[in-house]
C-alpha cells in the first residue's frame, strides 16, 4: 500500500491506498475514493451510484478470471 500526498490539497495528510484499486467487476476506483468523496465532496457519476444501490451497498465476489481480464485488458497491464 502506498502512501502521497492529497491531489486536491497537497499541503495537507498523506494519504494511504493512493496506489490500491477497488472493483466489483464492473467498476474500478481508487482506493482513496472515500476520502474525497467525504473530504472534498468529489461527486459521483450516476450510474456508478445506481449501481451500488442495486447492488444493495454490497460488493460481490470477484472471479480471478475477472480481475485478470480487468488488470490485462482494461487497465493494459502486464502480469507476466
Amino acid at each position: 500500500m502506498s502512501a502521497g500526498p492529497d491531489v486536491l490539497d497537497p499541503e495537507g495528510q498523506l494519504l494511504t491506498g493512493i496506489g490500491s484499486l477497488r472493483t466489483d467487476g464492473e467498476w474500478i476506483w481508487r482506493g482513496d475514493l472515500s476520502h474525497y468523496v467525504s473530504r472534498h465532496h468529489v461527486a459521483l457519476p450516476d450510474q456508478f451510484v445506481t449501481h451500488i444501490r442495486d447492488s444493495h451497498y454490497s460488493p460481490p465476489k470477484v472471479p480471478e478470471s475477472r480481475l485478470v481480464a480487468i488488470a490485462t485488458e482494461d487497465l493494459g497491464m502486464s502480469l507476466d
